[in-house]
């Protein structure tokens, strides 16, 4: 037995599986067959029993009736065709025997009745009925024996045992293959999961289950499956491409501290003027890292945003006007207008605080890249279909040039790196504000224009009961 359990343990899911549907599909049509065998054999015996009851009647009549056996050809007709022996007894137990000269010989014992009775019997291995009726007429005082092999009985449950051990058989090979297919159908999208988690393991997380049709279970796990694979996926890039960023862009403050420190370890001891330098060069590359990797931190949040909600929502011009007034105190020489276009009770979908990270970043470019005209102009107006609301921050700075124009949202990337470098950026602040729009379903763009400035418009969900 353990030996079995063991094998059975060692075993794939496929083996196992079909192991169990064959036997529940077996033995279910084995549980059926016994109880059909055992009705049959029931209905069989009550039919022979109601033969021999009747019998013992019709030959009980007979005798009170003062009939010779000998001189009836019917009753010995009938007594041939069943193969019954009868034996009539008087009160002392003589008696008189007629039988089928080809049926087997029964030895009945005398035994009195006062009632007619039928009872089954077992001899030799083989069932009869022996059925008793007392019988009284003209003096005469005795009783009616009358006994009926089951030999219809015993060929006929004979043969259907026969049948449902040959069906049986059948139904062992038919279950044992309906076993195997349903294993393996049920099975093969396990399978493709584990195809699928080693193709993971050695080429990579873009590695999907491919799309189902099925409505079923295993199609919505494998959909649930590659909609986690998203998740992880996005999840590692993520972490990886922050780590390069990072490295990329630390190299050259890294280096330049390096080598001012290198400069004072070689001269700075004994010059107050390169120790200076060295050290008013060192703070400025410290604060850059500080900024840089805070911005960092703050794309890698933006790229981790899943809108699964309507509740996000930002009174717009209540918190345009307060983000204004806080760059009209920090930049007093420069001229904000807001620009509304009849918007004033309007509602867009999207967190204040996301919000206002987007046009800090709009407005601080803005400030940065003007020159001669300090004047910053933030507009509002809504699309025809009233879906989406657009807000445009246009300054008359610098301008950015048409083959650079596309480039502008990419990560890190300057227009001109010294004079980035020079004003503080890192190249990650349109980065940043792009995937925040577009985590709200958002878009965002660029127009400018050499000399003359540069205009970002961008647009975002009305939120309709606002409307």
């Amino acid at each position: 037995m353990k030996r079995i359990k063991n094998w059975y343990r060692g075993q794939s899911l496929k083996v196992k599986w079909s192991i169990g549907t064959s036997a529940a599909i077996f033995f279910a049509f084995f549980f059926f067959s016994f109880i059909q065998y055992h009705v049959v054999s029931q209905w069989m015996l009550h039919e022979e029993k109601n033969n021999i009851s009747q019998a013992l009647d019709e030959i009980s009549i007979f005798v009170k009736q003062g009939g010779n056996f000998a001189d009836n050809e019917e009753i010995k007709n009938q007594i041939y065709e069943k193969d019954l022996t009868i034996q009539i007894f008087d009160a002392k137990g003589n008696k008189v025997t007629i039988k089928n000269p080809e049926a087997p010989t029964y030895v009945i014992p005398f035994s009195p009745v006062s009632n007619k009775t039928v009872e089954l019997y077992t001899t030799k291995h083989k069932k009869i009925y022996l059925g008793r009726a007392p019988v009284r007429f003209n003096g005469f005082s005795g009783y009616v024996a009358i006994v009926q092999p089951l030999t219809r009985y015993h060929q006929m449950m004979g043969s259907l045992f026969f049948i449902m051990s040959i069906f049986g058989g059948i139904a062992l090979l038919l279950s044992g293959l309906i076993g195997f297919l349903m294993a393996k159908g049920f099975l093969k999208p396990l399978q493709k999961f584990s195809t699928t988690m080693k193709k993971i393991r050695k080429k990579g997380f873009h590695e999907r289950m491919e799309p189902s049709n099925s409505k079923d279970e295993m199609g919505e796990l494998a959909h649930i499956f590659n909609e986690m694979m998203d998740q992880i996926e996005l999840s590692f890039n993520q972490q990886k491409r922050f780590v390069e960023d990072a490295s990329h862009e630390l190299r050259t403050p890294v280096q330049i501290m390096e080598g001012h420190l290198k400069l004072l370890n070689r001269w700075g001891k004994k010059d107050p003027s390169i120790l200076d330098e060295s050290l008013h060069a060192s703070i400025q590359e410290l604060d850059r890292m500080k900024n840089l990797v805070q911005e960092l931190l703050d794309l890698s949040r933006a790229e981790q945003i899943e809108i699964k909600t309507r509740d996000h929502s930002t009174l717009l011009i209540k918190t345009l006007s307060r983000i204004i007034k806080n760059f009209e105190v920090i930049h007093e020489n420069f001229t904000f207008e807001l620009i509304e276009h009849k918007l004033k009770n309007s509602i867009v979908q999207i967190s204040e605080n996301h919000f206002e990270q987007i046009m800090i970043i709009l407005l601080d470019n803005a400030v940065k890249y003007s020159d001669e005209i300090q004047k910053v102009d933030v507009s509002i107006e809504e699309d025809h279909d009233h879906e989406m609301v657009r807000i445009t921050v246009r300054d008359y700075g610098l301008g950015i040039p048409e083959e650079d124009l596309s480039k502008i949202f990419h990560r890190f990337y300057r227009v001109d790196k010294a004079r980035s470098r020079a004003k503080g950026g890192n190249g990650l602040g349109l980065s940043i504000a792009k995937q925040l729009v577009e985590s709200y379903e958002g878009d965002i763009r660029a127009t400018s224009e050499l000399g003359k400035g540069t205009s970002i418009t961008f647009s975002l969900p009305m939120i309709k009961d606002a409307i």
